[in-house]
């Protein structure tokens, strides 16, 4: 709970307790529920208001008049049907807002603040093969270009003012994409909206060095751009920058500036169908997201000649750069590597091989490469493709499973609710465990492949966490 929302709740149970002791000689106490009109304007002015915290706010506002009447005949006692109720909406209050929080991201632990912005990026050379109409899967024929959101998490100048940016880019157009794809109600998930990350927006760049290496971040079907804002913004604060694009008609839902939403196609990746009616829908997905990657890869190296004016124009290198990805973002990174010499090292996240070209896992890459697995990811069609990948990369290649976790346990979820592994959303691994878990191996990973080769920091990482279970070529 926020710092407000405890005070409301702490006056209410306070002034609650009030119905139950008369005290004479001591009637200003009775004006305590009176408080909560001014924790209430702090409330909503500095925090924002929230569905959870109604039963709340209904308790606290009939505390005020029934404190005032104490004041006046501190003989009454309240009626025993009034007293359960209110005990009720006491509970109630206390318990929605712990169970389903704001978001609160944990505090940075690298040397630099992070800054964030995004970019929003056309891609001329490419058209757009998936229909906005609602009705149908694919374009026919494809006449708009491939539009891609980018959001981007970099090292910046300590001790700026500015904004924290929000964790929702879209606020509730987002939260109501993410609930819905869980399968609650729109608005359950809108206080999402509230929450505000760690980053400032459009910070300055640091200055601490001429150049920083860079890091690419791929989402999960239905997943979105910012879904694992804890990584990159310890990444950031380690002095990466990260980009993320977003995989339009993949991910849960993309919002452009002139306000055009894009939600999930569900039909790009088929139910109900035939193996090979859902292999031929998983390729031209693969094939999209790598694309997206590829595009990514080359503004990058326009925002660094300055061919795209940015605070990042001779400062990004273009020689130092790895990825990351999620899910099906893992297996695009995974592809892209493969294909693209620029990728230096990368990491798959429970990733998904199926969509994507069968040479790859035949071939092994090049490239460093880690693979985390969350407990009882590995199964067909999966399992089989990953372990002909693993059969075929080089000597010093390393994959790894961490008992404990779930798929989405990767992402932000454990931020979520503490009711997550209740629900099943996650695995019983504490959240400030795995997500410091993950943050050190990725550290470690690209610290040691592109910035310092005789980095310990991975080494020390597999031997402090006994939840990882490792596999070494």
């Amino acid at each position: 709970m926020r710092t407000f929302e405890i005070i409301i709740l702490v006056i209410t149970f306070l002034s609650f307790l009030l119905r139950f002791f008369p005290l004479k000689k001591t009637t200003w106490v009775y004006f305590l529920p009176s408080l909560n009109l001014l924790a209430f304007a702090y409330h909503l002015f500095f925090e924002g208001a929230r569905w959870q915290m109604i039963p709340l706010y209904v308790l606290a506002i009939t505390l005020i008049p029934f404190g005032i009447r104490k004041v006046m005949h501190p003989e009454r006692t309240p009626s025993k049907s009034v007293t359960v109720l209110a005990s009720i909406l006491l509970i109630i209050g206390a318990a929605l807002p712990a169970l389903l929080p704001v978001p609160v991201f944990p505090e940075l632990q690298g040397p630099y603040a992070v800054g964030t912005m995004s970019f929003y990026w056309v891609n001329e050379d490419r058209l757009e093969i998936y229909s906005p109409d609602a009705d149908l899967v694919y374009a026919d024929p494809p006449s708009q270009p491939r539009r891609v959101m980018v959001q981007v998490w970099y090292p910046a100048i300590a001790g700026q003012n500015g904004e924290h940016a929000p964790y929702l880019p879209d606020g509730v157009i987002n939260a109501q994409a993410i609930a819905s794809s869980f399968g609650f109600p729109d608005f359950f998930l809108n206080h999402f909206r509230l929450a505000k990350t760690n980053a400032l927006l459009a910070a300055p760049l640091a200055t601490c060095f001429e150049q920083w290496p860079l890091l690419l971040f791929s989402h999960g079907w239905n997943g979105m751009r910012y879904q694992n804002t804890a990584q990159m913004e310890a990444l950031a604060s380690q002095g990466f920058i990260v980009f993320a694009p977003e995989h339009a008609y993949g991910a849960v839902v993309t919002v452009y500036p002139d306000k055009h939403v894009i939600y999930n196609k569900p039909g790009a990746l088929p139910s109900g169908v035939s193996d090979e009616e859902y292999a031929a829908a998983a390729t031209i997905l693969g094939q999209s997201w790598v694309a997206d990657l590829v595009f990514t890869l080359d503004q990058v190296e326009q925002l660094q000649s300055g061919d795209i004016p940015s605070i990042f124009t001779g400062h990004l290198d273009t020689n130092r750069i790895g990825m990351i990805g999620h899910s099906t973002g893992g297996g695009a990174v995974l592809q892209t590597c493969w294909q693209d010499e620029r990728c230096k090292a990368v990491v798959g996240e429970d990733p998904w091989l199926a969509p994507y070209d069968r040479a790859m896992p035949a071939s092994g890459l090049s490239q460093p490469s880690l693979n985390m697995f969350s407990e009882n990811w590995l199964k067909e069609p999966n399992l089989t493709l990953v372990n002909q990948l693993w059969d075929n990369q080089p000597p010093g290649s390393q994959r790894m499973t961490i008992l404990g976790t779930k798929h989405y346990d990767f992402s932000d979820i454990s931020l979520y609710s503490p009711l997550g592994a209740v629900l099943g959303l996650k695995g019983p691994i504490r959240a400030e465990r795995e997500i410091s878990l993950f943050n050190d191996f990725l550290i470690g990973f690209f610290d040691q492949h592109l910035v310092n080769p005789d980095s310990t920091l991975l080494d020390t990482s597999f031997q402090e966490y006994d939840e990882v279970v490792v596999e070494q070529k």
